[in-house]
This record gives C-alpha cells, sequence and structure tokens, in this order.
C-alpha cells in the first residue's frame, strides 16, 4: 500500500473490523511510513474532537432552522406549498375540467385513427362526371348537348357561348380531423404537464 491509497482510507478505517486486510494493510503502512503515521495522528485527533463534542440545540432553535429551510423550498417550488382549503377545491374543480379536456381530445384522436386504419374507410364512390367546371360543347341549331360519355336535352339554352360554371367538389371525408386531433393531441400531453404539476 502506497501513501495516497493509505490516505483515502483514513476515513473509513473507523468503518471497517479488526479483521478487515485493508485495515491491517493501513496498520502495517503507518508503522513504516513516518509522514502517514503524522497524518493518521492528526485524524485520530480530529475525529475524537468530533466525537467527543456536543451540541445543545433548543426545540426553539429547531423549529427556526426547520422553517427556514422549508420556506426556501417553497420559495424554490411554489406548487409545493400547502394549499388552503378553498385552493384545494380549485384545483380539484380546475383538476377534473382539464382531465374531461384531455379526454375528450384523446378520445377525437382515437376515432380519427381508427377511421383512417379501417380498410375501405377513406374510399368514397363517386360518379363519373365531368369536374372540369365547363358545360358540355353545345351544337347551334340542336336542342341537345352532346358530351363523351353523355347526352343532355338543353332546349331553354340559347346558342352560342355559355358560360363555365363553379367547380363543385365531390364529397370526401374531412382530412383536417386527423391534423386537429394531432393538434389536440399535442395540447392535451402539454395540460397533462401543467396538470400534474397540481398540488392533490
Amino acid at each position: 500500500m502506497n501513501c495516497s491509497e493509505a490516505q483515502e482510507y483514513f476515513g473509513l478505517i473507523w468503518d471497517l473490523s479488526e479483521d478487515d486486510p485493508r485495515r491491517k494493510n493501513l496498520e502495517w503502512h503507518i508503522l513504516g511510513c513516518e509522514s502517514c503515521a503524522a497524518e493518521y495522528e492528526i485524524w485520530k485527533e480530529t475525529q475524537g474532537i468530533i466525537h467527543n463534542l456536543q451540541m445543545d440545540i433548543q426545540p426553539d432553535q429547531a423549529e427556526r432552522m426547520n422553517r427556514a429551510v422549508m420556506d426556501r423550498i417553497y420559495a424554490e417550488s411554489p406548487w409545493l406549498a400547502p394549499a388552503e382549503p378553498e385552493a384545494r377545491k380549485t384545483s380539484y374543480i380546475l383538476k377534473r375540467r382539464l382531465a374531461f379536456w384531455i379526454a375528450g381530445f384523446l378520445a377525437i384522436f382515437m376515432c380519427s385513427l381508427l377511421y383512417f386504419m379501417l380498410p375501405g374507410s377513406t374510399e368514397v364512390s363517386t360518379p363519373d362526371v365531368n369536374n372540369s367546371g365547363l358545360l358540355p360543347i353545345a351544337i347551334a341549331g340542336s336542342d341537345s348537348v352532346i358530351n363523351a360519355d353523355h347526352v343532355y336535352d338543353m332546349p331553354d339554352v340559347s346558342r352560342g357561348i355559355i358560360d363555365p360554371l363553379i367547380v363543385k367538389m365531390s364529397p370526401v371525408y374531412p382530412e383536417y380531423w386527423m391534423l386537429l386531433s394531432m393538434l389536440a393531441l399535442g395540447l392535451a400531453l402539454f395540460s397533462w404537464r401543467g396538470l400534474r404539476r397540481i398540488r392533490r
């Protein structure tokens, strides 16, 4: 055992048993090293003073010390402070409302997710129509309009140029539901973080 190892065991020798090999090695090293022996004597004197030192702490001093420590903890973490009965009731109501809000968002997300995961749920059967927004060509001198797929009888339509119609989209499932549900899930997780900080 060298001097550095012996100095590390100075503070542990009080907890080692008499038969511990580390304690025996330290004692043998102290017998052969004058500098470590002198330092070990200082350690023994210091430990003796500490063990013999008696500090009588009055109950009021202990109470002030505990109060100072708790005040510092409450100053750094206000949510740990004990709440008043009215504040507890308010926090309970707020906690329930936030829980319902989060549960609703999660339900919307799960419904949208299941809808998209089910096979054939997003497929909408729509007839083949002309979605260009333009009327089929009208032939002058005829009461019908000819299209590539259909023939329309339009007796009241005047001959000549016809204004285009507004495009009509087919009814589809609103895919923005999934985006809204994902946004709701994020808000729910963010609210859950604040909900955990409310004292129960």
